[in-house]
């Protein structure tokens, strides 16, 4: 197995010494991969050990005091990536932005909130809220997209990623209006988002069926892995939100990037504190 552990300042150094002498990694093989080591700098460096067995609980505990993040993950180097978009790769959530837009933020903000944390059924809830932007001029579409900012470090991901040759793809219940160019601007391989309807323009508070939601997306992962005839322990998933459970926990490697705490809870794989650049020393290079 692989230990990352990733290091942005002294005490995280610091906290991987103190780990090395509790957990008794002194004498496994270990590498410091430095930032510049890669083709787009990452915001941390990242030190790797080859283990074959670690306590976990003392990663945790350690790498919590810290404030600092580790990935325990299988041999195998990801050669297809998956992405949720809103508050994964993107800092919003789009359709909470539209609400907003309509005079409706707050009251769409908390159903969302409630969905992500996996306290509703995800598909009802987004009916309900896409209900509710019926009437919203399309208009409002750019205005918006124009306002939507990348997650820190998933340029740099996109971009290593896409060197080492990992197929990337968006597969989000958002939007894609807004997906297709959040993908254009990483140099995503694919994209799969809902297509918001609209009419007369007008947004109907409708999408075009199906609804994309967590069996979709671990639809796409499987589909995506077998189209490349690879394995599932040769894939990633990232996600923040309730409905990312599934293909999270399918990938060989599922990170809950930044998540709710049900996610946290039920997948393997954390990030809670670097940025999504960390991701990038899980290439081979």
């Amino acid at each position: 197995m692989r230990l990352l552990w990733f290091a942005s300042n002294a005490s995280h150094f610091e906290a991987l010494q103190k780990l090395i002498k509790q957990a008794g990694l002194a004498d496994a093989q270990s590498y410091h991969h430095q930032s510049q080591d890669l083709l787009v700098a990452p915001s941390c460096d990242c030190i790797e050990f080859k283990v074959d067995f670690v306590d976990e609980s003392l990663l945790q505990n350690v790498a919590q005091d810290a404030r600092t993040d580790f990935l325990l993950v299988r041999d195998e180097y990801p050669k297809l990536a998956l992405f949720d978009m809103d508050s994964t790769l993107i800092q919003q959530e789009v359709i909470n932005q539209l609400a907003g837009a309509f005079g409706l933020g707050q009251q769409v903000s908390v159903i969302t909130e409630r969905a992500m944390r996996g306290e509703l059924d995800f598909v009802a809830s987004f009916t309900e809220r896409l209900s509710l932007l019926r009437g919203l001029a399309q208009s409002e579409l750019d205005v918006v997209a124009q306002h939507l900012s990348l997650m820190p470090g998933a340029d740099v991901l996109a971009a290593n990623f896409t060197g080492a040759g990992v197929r990337q793809g968006i597969v989000s219940g958002g939007f894609s209006y807004f997906a297709e160019q959040i993908g254009e601007q990483l140099g995503m391989d694919f994209v799969l988002s809902n297509t918001l309807e609209c009419q007369n323009g007008k947004v109907t508070g409708k999408v075009i069926p199906p609804v994309i939601d967590g069996s979709i997306k671990l639809k796409t992962l499987v589909a995506e892995a077998s189209a490349l005839r690879i394995t599932l322990s040769e894939t990633m998933a990232v996600g923040d939100g309730a409905n990312d459970i599934p293909m999270l926990l399918a990938a060989g490697i599922g990170v809950a990037y930044h998540a709710k705490p049900k996610v946290r809870a039920d997948t393997n794989h954390c990030l809670n504190y670097q940025d999504l650049s960390a991701l990038a020393y899980l290439v081979k290079f």
